[in-house]
């Protein structure tokens, strides 16, 4: 029986394999591409004893930032990472290359195969690239021996390119003793070696596993690019109902932010032991921005109602007091028309002008009290009205008093019942409407796939109208039942709402009494009082608010 040849494993290439699960598993686990560029040069260098190295990235360029008058797109290679163990000078970030063979990466890219050169400045006539000797011209540099590999994905695409630079001999590393000082920052030609096919295959491999790291990593751009592109049109969405909210959202991210920023830099206190992660932070911010979406699924009268009366039931109570008028003038004049007739028909002395005038006096007087009587309806059908219990009561008074003495109504129970809103605008039923949204936010986000660490938004969002003392809504939860996130979202909403640009239904209050307001709550224990401290102290305000100072407020 014939025997099989063994393959014995060297150390070195047990230590290179080993080199290459390790950068696998690391690459395998990590979804931030500088991090990566990082990593492949990193090992790239190591494990091949090369003394520089660069990456380079395929990337879809419009021609005008080339200076093009066309909006087209051309692909070029993008520098992104270099290492050079003897040269400090780092050439600038995103340097652009073309794909052709007008250099060693260019070419890589085009044909998508590796390139091993010996000598940059000893390219064969046949030669099908060209070196780009820009680098050397600007630092001094003697590029000598070079491979470069592509980085292709599991379908055979090139993405990027990466190249090393002058293989040292594993005895001249720099910081070898054997060094003088005076070619310290330089390693002697004689010491630089050609890579081999060896290098080569394992670079492939390094290249692999990179192109599989950084389609992860792309795969996890676009979805952050694709929620928050989701997340823009969806605040669009919101406030096109609503332009008199515009902004909002906005603001109210910036400044829940803010104060979670503030908060996780807190020491002492009951907050000492609250940080939020750069994932929780931006949970928080997609909350915020979305913490009104349900307002979507509310009707838009009820939304967008800026009197206690809708616009339609405010004409028709007009239009009331208008034929009262024009049904009291023709009775009055009638009745002059009578009686005038019949005092020149028996022959009477009195002065028809008398009768005349006092029929007009008549009038005027009827006029004047439904004139009184629109106006304060006008009034009253303000969101806030002046001494609202005094005035109201007289105003109800005087219409029961006028619609007895013509026979006809004036107000409706339902348009007494609006007039009669002591806060707002919203009848009891138009609040619960109003409120609901809270609840329309929950079960839309609550259908979206997010991922593991935007699991939160849903619950977050949810709770922002809750209050520590029960008396929020819509599940009139408590302080140990809202999450942290909720309660400083509640604060900057607040906040914004109270001191935003005027809306038909309020008008906006100044930055201080804003804050005063935001006390006044606190005492009734609806506000987080840990979390009230830090938005004031902190300054969080300035963040929609930058002329407020902590004094002031």
């Amino acid at each position: 029986m014939r025997a099989r040849k063994l393959h014995v494993v060297s150390e070195n290439d047990s230590n290179e394999l080993r080199s290459l699960l390790d950068v696998g598993k690391a690459l395998s686990s990590e979804h931030e591409t500088e991090k990566i560029l990082d990593m492949i040069l990193e090992e790239a260098t190591g494990n091949t004893l090369a003394d520089g190295g660069s990456i380079y990235l395929i990337e879809k360029v419009p021609q005008d930032s080339l200076g093009g008058t066309r909006p087209k797109f051309k692909y070029m290679l993008r520098f992104h990472k270099t290492e050079n163990k003897t040269v400090s000078y780092v050439p600038k970030r995103n340097q652009l290359l073309d794909i052709d063979n007008s250099s060693v990466a260019g070419y890589v890219a085009l044909t998508g195969k590796s390139v091993r050169v010996r000598d940059c400045y000893v390219l064969g006539k046949d030669s099908p690239f060209e070196f780009n000797d820009a680098f050397d011209r600007q630092t001094g540099y003697r590029t000598k021996s070079v491979l470069a590999v592509p980085i292709k994905t599991n379908k055979d695409k090139v993405v990027g390119v990466v190249q090393l630079v002058n293989k040292v001999k594993p005895y001249r590393r720099r910081g070898d003793p054997e060094l003088t000082p005076k070619n310290v920052n330089r390693v002697p030609e004689k010491d630089i070696i050609a890579f081999s096919e060896h290098d080569a295959r394992l670079m492939e491999a390094f290249a692999s596993h990179a192109a599989v790291a950084l389609e992860n990593a792309k795969l996890t751009e676009d979805i952050e690019k694709l929620f928050d592109s989701f997340i823009k049109a969806s605040v669009s969405a919101i406030e096109s109902r609503d332009p008199s909210t515009s902004g909002h959202s906005d603001r109210v991210a910036a400044l829940t932010i803010s104060l979670a920023q503030k908060v996780d830099s807190v020491q002492t206190g009951i907050l000492k032991d609250v940080r939020f992660s750069p994932q929780q932070i931006r949970e928080l911010q997609y909350a915020a921005l979305l913490h009104d979406f349900g307002k979507i699924g509310v009707r838009e009268h009820i939304l967008l109602k800026s009197k206690k009366l809708f616009p339609h039931e405010l004409e028709t109570v007009l239009l009331r007091i208008d034929t009262i008028k024009s049904i009291n003038e023709a009775r009055q004049w009638r009745q002059m028309a009578e009686e005038i007739s019949e005092q020149f028909k028996n022959a009477k002395t009195q002065d028809p002008q008398n009768e005349l005038a006092k029929g007009l006096w008549n009038i005027d007087q009827f006029n004047r009290k439904l004139d009184q009587i629109k106006d304060a309806i006008l009034k009253a059908n303000e969101s806030q009205v002046m001494d609202f219990d005094l005035d109201i009561k007289k105003l109800m008074e005087s219409i029961e008093q006028m619609s007895r003495q013509v026979s006809q109504v004036i107000l409706t129970t339902p348009e007494k019942e609006r007039l009669l809103i002591a806060r707002g605008t919203l009848s009891k039923d138009e609040r619960k409407e109003i409120e609901s949204h809270v609840t329309h936010t929950f079960n839309f986000l609550s259908q979206i796939a997010w991922t593991d660490d935007l699991g939160g938004i849903p619950e977050i969002a949810h709770c922002h109208h809750e209050k520590l003392n029960g008396t929020g809504y819509p599940r009139q939860l408590k302080s140990d039942q809202i999450p942290v996130q909720s309660r400083m979202m509640t604060i900057c909403d607040i906040y914004d709402a109270l001191t935003a640009m005027d809306r038909p239904y309020k008008k906006a209050v100044t930055p201080e009494r804003a804050i005063e307001i935001l006390h006044y709550e606190m005492n009734e224990g609806k506000l987080d009082p840990h979390l009230l401290k830090v938005f004031v102290e902190g300054e969080v305000f300035q963040v929609v608010h930058p002329h407020i100072r902590k004094k002031a407020a």
